[in-house]
């Protein structure tokens, strides 16, 4: 749906989410537990790691 769709992401989530469902339920766990900025973190971890390889490699 995703690749084929020409909505957004964002857009298409907010159509299969219902107000004080299961879904919402999970996003709100993640909101209060901190997950966008967990995952902004090892994102930059990981592309920190990258340009360390690859300064050092032949």
């Amino acid at each position: 749906m995703l690749v084929e769709g020409e909505l957004p992401p964002s857009t298409q989530r907010e159509r299969v989410t219902s107000p004080g469902g299961t879904t919402q339920a999970a996003l709100d766990a993640f909101a209060a537990g901190g997950f966008r900025d967990l995952v902004a973190a090892a994102v930059d971890a990981a592309v920190r790691r990258g340009r360390e390889l690859s300064s050092t490699s032949p």
